[in-house]
């Protein structure tokens, strides 16, 4: 994961930020809303998350 580098879940249509980890937590937000933590993900769980291609 990369600060600032855009994410979605797999075969999700959102599309998210990376912007850091707190505690526990990886915290995403979304493009067209990046003034509030949309998601946050375990390390566990990045697995389901993938790099956002073409765009």
């Amino acid at each position: 994961m990369e600060v600032g580098g855009k994410y979605n879940w797999k075969n999700q249509p959102e599309r998210l930020v990376y912007i850091g980890k707190k505690g526990s937590w990886h915290q995403f937000v979304k493009t067209d809303n990046p003034s509030v933590v949309w998601c946050e993900v375990l390390d566990a769980d990045l697995r389901m998350i993938e790099e956002t291609k073409g765009e």
